[in-house]
C-alpha cells in the first residue's frame, strides 16, 4: 500500500508500492498526484477525500533477504516481490472533497515492506508484511476495512498513526488489500478530522 495511500493497500497506495516492487505508490516522486478515497461509505456521511503528495523526498531501497527489521521481522522474498525499504520526507494534504477542508500532515515515517516465501492465503499472488515506523497516514478500500473488520481490527478509512505499525496485506487478481492491523503508538480517526466532527 508507498503511503498514506500505502493501502492501501494495506492502504491502497502502499500497496502500490507492494505490486511494483522497489516502487513508491506517488508514480511520480515530487509530483502532486491525488488518489481519491470514501470516508463512511455506505452512509448518509460519506464524503470522498484525496491524498497528495505535496512533498515527496522519499526513497526506496530492495533490501537483501536476511535484513533485519523493526517489531522481530525479517525481509524475505517471493519474486518478482522482494524486501524494500522506504525513508525520506513526506509532506501530506488531505482533502475533503464535499467541503473542500485540507489537512497537511508530515508523514515521514519510514517503512519496510518483507513478504512470504510462498503465499499464505490460497489464490493470493503474494502475502506480506508491511511495517511503519514513525509518523504516517493509511488509507483503506473497501476490500481492506472489510478485512479489517472481520478480523476484529475496524478502522476508518483513513488513520494518523504515530508509532510502531505491522499490517499483514495479500495481494490477489483484484489487488492488494490489508488484513490485519497492529499499532504500538497513538492513532486518529482522519474521516473525523477531515469532516470537522473531532
Amino acid at each position: 500500500m508507498r503511503r498514506t495511500h500505502r493501502a492501501a493497500l494495506l492502504s491502497v497506495a502502499a500497496l502500490a508500492a507492494a505490486v511494483l516492487p522497489a516502487t513508491a505508490a506517488h508514480a511520480d516522486p515530487g509530483t502532486a498526484q491525488a488518489t481519491a478515497f470514501t470516508c463512511y461509505p455506505g452512509t448518509a456521511k460519506a464524503f470522498d477525500y484525496t491524498s497528495t503528495a505535496v512533498v515527496d523526498e522519499q526513497a526506496t531501497t530492495t533490501l537483501p533477504d536476511g535484513t533485519r527489521l523493526p517489531a522481530g521481522y525479517v525481509a524475505q522474498s517471493d519474486p518478482p516481490y522482494h524486501p524494500t525499504k522506504t525513508s525520506g520526507r513526506l509532506v501530506d494534504a488531505f482533502t475533503n472533497l464535499s467541503t473542500q477542508r485540507v489537512i497537511r500532515r508530515n508523514d515521514s515515517a519510514t517503512s519496510w515492506f518483507t513478504y512470504d516465501p510462498a503465499p499464505t492465503v490460497p489464490g493470493a499472488l503474494a502475502t506480506g508484511t508491511y511495517i511503519s515506523a514513525g509518523s504516517n497516514a493509511e488509507s483503506f478500500g473497501p476490500k481492506s476495512l472489510a478485512a479489517l473488520k472481520a478480523a476484529g481490527t475496524p478502522e476508518p478509512t483513513l488513520v494518523f498513526v504515530r508509532g510502531l505499525l505491522v499490517m499483514r496485506f495479500v495481494i490477489d487478481a483484484e489487488g492488494p488489500y490489508v488484513t490485519s492491523f497492529a499499532l504500538k503508538g497513538t492513532e486518529q480517526n482522519g474521516c473525523a478530522l477531515l469532516s470537522g466532527r473531532s
